[in-house]
């Protein structure tokens, strides 16, 4: 059996090397096949020497595939399109695995008959970030029991039976390709007719930068998450319009449910810090639902 993992890449060499090494020591079966496919993003293809670098010493086979265009959709359908295996990983290029993270995703995906399988993500810092973004969790991402339904579809971490990504155009929307959001756009289409399950036991590790591990950048996440969240909603909506409706009201009274919890803790430095970030995905939401979208990666 063939499986492909599938690695975007845009300007993390180094990154990108220690994800290479923990797909080098995946533990899988006799049968497997493994092959990486690395999608660089960045024109001054730095992923390029990284790749080279594995290629001939490497256990499974290694593709490396340029896509210039700014488009983070793009990218992953340049993957997808490459990708021969009957089964698809994602991971980022900021992130990587534990050895056992191909066998419990694909052991979870036979055990309960899903067509898709999540995993664990958690957080790994870059030396000088601050303690109390350590402390708020704001990087910690749901972690269900393994054969759960997951509640959040990211290509940070998941498995997908190929023939689900082949059986739509793209499969990833463009149109989501500077804001972000492509994932859950995607998988929100074909969840209508396919299970889709959570393995707490794949677990796959985030490098957090300290250009990420800021108040700012925290607040436009939150705003945007919101934006695309509530963007998505509506497109997959049979009826869009009473669905806008919706996102809007339930927008307006998060915001100020959020900006009246902000005087109830006035006194209190974490609960503030907290409000203004649910207070930015509401107004996210609100954006969202008029459709007004953050372009997060503009590069």
């Amino acid at each position: 059996m063939i499986i492909s993992c599938c690695v975007n890449t845009y300007k993390r060499p180094e990154l990108l090397r220690k994800l290479l090494l923990s797909l080098e020591n995946q533990k899988l079966e006799a049968d497997w096949e493994l092959e990486v496919i690395v999608v660089d993003n960045d024109p001054l293809k730095l992923g390029s020497s990284i790749v080279k670098e594995f290629e001939n010493s490497l256990s499974f086979n290694i593709f490396y595939y340029e896509q210039p265009i700014k488009n983070i959709s793009l990218t992953r359908n340049k993957g997808v399109a490459m990708a021969k295996g009957e089964l698809v990983f994602f991971i980022d290029d900021d992130g990587f695995a534990i050895e056992t993270w191909m066998m419990e995703m694909i052991n979870c995906m036979r055990k309960y008959k899903a067509d898709a399988v999540f995993g664990t993500v958690l957080p790994y810092y870059e030396e000088g970030v601050p303690e109390w973004i350590k402390k708020g969790e704001f990087f910690e991402r749901l972690i269900q029991e393994t054969g759960e339904k997951s509640k959040f579809t990211r290509t940070g971490n998941c498995l997908v039976k190929s023939i689900l990504l082949k059986s739509l155009e793209g499969p990833f929307d463009p149109k989501f390709g500077l804001t972000g959001g492509e994932d859950v756009n995607l998988f929100e289409k074909l969840s209508r007719s396919y299970l889709f399950i959570f393995c707490k036991e794949g677990i796959v590790f985030d490098f957090i930068p300290k250009e990420r591990a800021t108040f700012f950048w925290i607040f436009k996440r939150h705003f945007r998450t919101g934006s695309t969240f509530t963007k998505n909603k509506i497109l997959s909506s049979k009826n869009k319009i009473m669905t806008r409706i919706f996102y809007i009201f339930r927008s307006i009274l998060g915001i100020l449910f959020s900006i009246f919890k902000l005087f109830i803790y006035a006194f209190s430095h974490s609960e503030i810090i907290k409000n203004v970030f649910r207070l930015s995905s509401y107004i996210g939401h609100l954006s969202g639902s008029i459709n007004l979208v953050y372009k997060e990666y503009k590069r």
